[in-house]
Parts: C-alpha cells; sequence; structure tokens
C-alpha cells in the first residue's frame, strides 16, 4: 500500500473539561493528537505531533469514571429506549441487558444518542452529555498492503450552552459540518500521551480516535488491537504498536516527548513490508529506526537538531548495518518538504 503526501493542521475544541482518562493514568491534562487524515493514500504521509487530543478520547463501558468524571449511562434510541453500551471488536453495540440480546450495532446506531454524565463539584455543576451517532462508514480503506478496512463513525456533542448547536468530537478539517466521518472505535486499549508506556490494555474501556491522529493511523497502517495484521492472521502486538505511535509522533527518546509538529511529511515502512514508499528512497536520508522504546538511532531529525534531541538522550547515528537489528519502522525525511535536519 503507498501513500502520498498530504499537508496536517492542528485543531483545539473548547471543551477541555471533558477530556477522558482512565483512573490509573497520571494527573494532568492529557494531549492527544489531532489533525487531519491522509485518506486512502500511498507511498509517504505527514506525522502528528501529538497521539490524540481532543475533548472525549476514552470512555469505561461499565461505568467507571474517566479523568474528567465523566461515565457512560447508556445508549439511546430515536424513540428514547436506553440500552447498554457495549462493543463487538471495534463496532459499537447496543445491548439489551434484560434479554441479554445485541439490539442494534455499527451502520445501524446512525441516529441513536450515545448518554453521558459527568459529575459536579463545588465549582462545577453535574450535567448529562449526548453524543449523536450521525455517520458510519465500515469500509475505510487501510494503509496496508492487504490490510483489513476499518470503521469510523461521525460524532457531535451538544453545546451545553445552547443544546441544538452540534459539534464533531473529532473536528473536520475541512469544515464540511458535524456530520462528517471523523472518529474510529478501539476497544480494550487506551492510550498515554505523555507517557514511556504508551500502549495501555485496558478491558472495558474504548479510545475515540480522529483519523488523522497517530492512534487512528496506527489501526490504518493494520496494527490495531482488534483486528488481523497483513499476512499474520493475529493483531500486532503491544509493542509493536508502541513503536508505531512512537515512529509517527517522532518519540525519538521514548519519554513521551514528540520532537515534530503535524505536517511534517516522511517515507516510513515496516519490518513486514505492508507499508511501504512509492519508490525507495536515499540512505542518506534516513531519519531513524525504531522499536518500542523510540528510535534506536538517530540521522536526521524531522524537525529538532540533533543537539535538541541529545539534550533528552543520547542515539547513535544510522548505518546501513543497523537495519539488521530488531526494529519495526524505518522512517526517512523528505527534505524537499521538511525543515532543517540539525
Amino acid at each position: 500500500m503507498k501513500m502520498r503526501m498530504i499537508k496536517e493542521v492542528v485543531f483545539t475544541l473548547g471543551m477541555a473539561a471533558m477530556t477522558g482518562a482512565c483512573a490509573n493514568e497520571p494527573e494532568g491534562e492529557l494531549e492527544f493528537r489531532d489533525d487531519t487524515g491522509c485518506g486512502n493514500c500511498g507511498g509517504n504521509g505527514s506525522n502528528s505531533a501529538h497521539a490524540n487530543e481532543y475533548p472525549i478520547d476514552k470512555l469505561s463501558l461499565s461505568s467507571a469514571p474517566n479523568e474528567a468524571r465523566i461515565t457512560v449511562i447508556g445508549i439511546e434510541d430515536p424513540l428514547g429506549t436506553l440500552y447498554w453500551l457495549t462493543t463487538a471488536g471495534d463496532d459499537l453495540v447496543a445491548f439489551d441487558r434484560l434479554t441479554l440480546t445485541d439490539v442494534a450495532s455499527a451502520g445501524e446506531l446512525v441516529g441513536w444518542t450515545i448518554k453521558l454524565y459527568r459529575a459536579g463539584t463545588p465549582e462545577e455543576p453535574a450535567e448529562e452529555i449526548d453524543i449523536e451517532i450521525l455517520g458510519f462508514d465500515g469500509n475505510i480503506a487501510s494503509w496496508a498492503d492487504e490490510g483489513p478496512a476499518i470503521s469510523a463513525y461521525a460524532l457531535a456533542y451538544h453545546d451545553s450552552g445552547n443544546y441544538n448547536e452540534l459539534y464533531p468530537v473529532c473536528p473536520d478539517p475541512e469544515e464540511d459540518g458535524a456530520d462528517v466521518i471523523t472518529s474510529t472505535i478501539i476497544s480494550g486499549e487506551i492510550y498515554l500521551e505523555h507517557s514511556k508506556q504508551i500502549v495501555d490494555v485496558a478491558p472495558g474501556w474504548i479510545t475515540i480516535a480522529c483519523l488523522g491522529n497517530a492512534v487512528a493511523k496506527m489501526k490504518r497502517m493494520g496494527y490495531g488491537p482488534n483486528q488481523a495484521f497483513p499476512g499474520q492472521g493475529t493483531p500486532a502486538t503491544v509493542n509493536q504498536r508502541q513503536s508505531t505511535i512512537r515512529m509517527i509522533t517522532a518519540d525519538y527518546c521514548g519519554e513521551g516527548v514528540s520532537f515534530t509538529e503535524d505536517g511534517i511529511h516522511l517515507d516510513w515502512e515496516n519490518l513486514a513490508e505492508t507499508v511501504s514508499p512509492d519508490t525507495a528512497p536515499l540512505w542518506l536520508n534516513v531519519e531513524a529506526l525504531w522499536d518500542e522504546d523510540g528510535a534506536i538511532c538517530l540521522s536526521n531529525p524531522r524537525l529538532a537538531t540533533l543537539p535538541e534531541v541529545a539534550a533528552l538522550c543520547t542515539l547513535p547515528t544510522c548505518t546501513p548495518q543497523m537495519v539488521t537489528e530488531q526494529h519495526e519502522w524505518t522512517s526517512w525525511r523528505l527534505p524537499e518538504l521538511s525543515g532543517s535536519t540539525g
């Protein structure tokens, strides 16, 4: 599968009080990467400076509150009947706990409402939050050769000050409205932005990932925890996913620090060669080789200088002989589109 270049733009939402997190995450607001997607592109792509960065990124399906005190009440059909919200794979499901049956799932849920509750504090009143499911696409193309298609939703929340106003959970870069397909679900795993262990297996939790951010890109590359890795028959490992997110976000040192900004263009290739450039890049443009701990070597940082990276960690220069060492990804700078190499 080949990937062509596309510019990415950072968006922010004014709903910071709803930033979600699991109880075992560090305190403080997590930044999970928000940017536009690469679509069904081939050969090279642009990186993400964050993993997610938008208000509702993680929710417990077992009624546990996230860091923003938000719990899931359930999912309501257009007639007002409330059901339990669960998942099948990475698709949302409305489940009837009285009859122990699935009532609707995936695209059948368009027109339904996810009901959330945010507990109050002495400074903030409690409130209910409604997320409307406005659209569904079960055939978003993979970026990997023979990779599985993924499903995605158009999700929008109501303005607490004006219920008639809807805002997309994942911002649409073209500003086409709240009903654009921009959100994909990952079940049973959450992603910690500023952490050495980015990937956290979390049964009963879901991640809502914007299609252009690093977590969703990882899924489109065939690395999702609930999809078969191309040619393998079983999902990629946690370490493979961690390697992928570190590569996309330029987390060279494996400390959760991203040495890039959205929109820097790269070539990248994984060890299995299921994601490869259009044409073989020159070795002199190699950026880094990557494993789950970050870069195992570094030659051409995509935005920072080598001294800036060296202030946080010491990495050897990449040599052709290093390709025999265990790694998941190789990345190359595209100097005609990128900034200083340092």
